[in-house]
């Protein structure tokens, strides 16, 4: 698509297509795809670039419209704040879990969903038919405080005596605060100055938290992105859990607590197939969607369930909230642990997964991988030998240039091995490095 990618529009900051001129014919085509535009609700992140954008939003608005005004929040947030505020939709101006340079928006309809792929496509359309921005015509602009809204009720997890928690200097310190409860917390990545978001700290930056959490003493770690939708956590060895582990417990805990819908959760192709097998010898069914979390939402959906994640950090227990939401995981996570009485050196053990490992290339196009039948066939004859006890996984970064390779099998050595031989014969091809 020629504006949104795998979540809303994201780039670097003032090139296309994150410059004045798509954002202001975004706030355009929302309006006409839309109709009676009533109410829009605009949230973001600490980054630099947050205000300028929210301003290009706002005047590419009829004056009619009124804005509210959430200020810095976490997405999840603010996409449960769109229907507390009777909002059509909610914007999140934020980049995630990218650097600080780039930036961009999220978009929720108004039951706090992200958009639909369909919907993406026609407001695309009506982008490309509108040639020129508006300027602000005076809008009616109100504030919104979200943080009253988002409080664990002040358990604290006892379990655990000291935790290290990193909020990668994004939208989730001020409610991380406000939320976490133990009785030691030791706090990084907590001091967001709008320049260093994602900054080597975060989910992104699991190497920071395993280090912190055992030069501290700690036994447990807890990290989310920018803007507080995803959830990373390692345990006091400084052992990071795959998102595989903190699903799978979630779900062997509702489903004890009688909470799971359908006796089922959703999953992503690339998920780790020891999950579905660890759950399905307990009775619980695994859905599978594409990659991204509004494909997991969908999925979940379609099959009612109200359990769904991706091995990156996002969970969406829909219960609680209409999308990810990196501290109310952890919540819920540090509930499960509790009440299946999981020690914390036994949490990584708890759902055992097949060998795993992973890299991103990067590539200076994006040509379609049919079309490149030399790695096609080199996948094909590992794929056969592999024999069903494993699996690879290949395709596009859909915000950055980057081809992500997975590999799954028996042992570490042969995924190392299989992985190894994947990556040079792609690194070989003048097609697309």
């Amino acid at each position: 698509m020629k504006y949104f990618g795998t979540d809303g529009i994201r780039g670097t900051f003032g090139h296309f297509p994150a410059n004045e001129f798509c954002f202001n014919i975004l706030a355009q085509a929302l309006e006409r795809f839309h109709g009676q535009l009533a109410r829009v609700i605009i949230g973001r992140d600490p980054r630099l670039s947050g205000k300028a954008i929210k301003n290009f939003l706002i005047a590419g608005f009829s004056a009619g419209v009124e804005i509210v005004d959430a200020g810095i929040v976490t997405s999840p947030l603010l996409s449960r704040a769109v229907g507390a505020t009777g909002s059509d939709f909610g914007l999140m101006i934020t980049a995630s879990h990218n650097p600080a340079a780039d930036n961009g928006v999220k978009i929720f309809d108004r039951a706090g969903a992200k958009l639909s792929r369909g919907a993406e496509v026609q407001i695309e359309s009506l982008m490309d038919g509108i040639a020129a921005i508006a300027r602000n015509r005076g809008h009616r602009i109100v504030t919104h405080c979200v943080a009253g809204e988002y409080v664990s009720g002040g358990r604290i997890f006892k379990n655990f005596s000291k935790v290290v928690i990193d909020c990668a200097h994004g939208a989730a310190v001020e409610f991380a605060r406000k939320s976490y409860r133990f009785p030691a917390i030791d706090w990084i990545g907590d001091a967001p100055d709008g320049g260093n978001i994602n900054g080597r700290c975060g989910s992104e930056y699991p190497e920071l938290l395993a280090r912190e959490v055992c030069e501290r003493g700690a036994d447990l770690g807890i990290a989310h992105d920018g803007d507080g939708d995803r959830l990373l956590l390692c345990d006091g060895s400084g052992n990071i859990l795959p998102g595989e582990i903190i699903l799978g417990i979630i779900a062997i805990y509702l489903q004890n607590m009688g909470h799971l819908a359908g006796q089922k959760m959703v999953t992503t192709l690339v998920s780790n197939g020891g999950l579905a097998l660890a759950l399905e010898e307990r009775g619980i069914g695994v859905g599978y969607s594409d990659v991204g979390d509004r494909n997991v939402a969908e999925k979940m959906r379609d099959l009612g369930c109200n359990l769904g994640g991706e091995s990156s950090g996002h969970v969406i227990f829909s219960d609680r909230a209409p999308t990810s939401d990196g501290i109310q995981t952890a919540l819920l996570f540090l509930e499960a642990v509790d009440c299946l009485r999981i020690p914390p050196a036994e949490m990584a053990k708890f759902v055992p997964l097949f060998p795993k490992i992973s890299c991103d290339i990067v590539v200076k196009k994006k040509i379609p991988l049919e079309q490149l039948p030399e790695i096609g066939d080199s996948i094909a004859a590992w794929e056969r030998r592999l024999g069903g006890e494993g699996k690879i996984f290949i395709r596009y970064s859909g915000t950055e240039n980057k081809l992500r390779l997975l590999v799954e099998a028996s042992s570490m050595p042969l995924a190392e091995k299989i992985m190894k031989n994947l990556k040079n014969n792609i690194e070989s091809s003048n097609k697309i490095i």
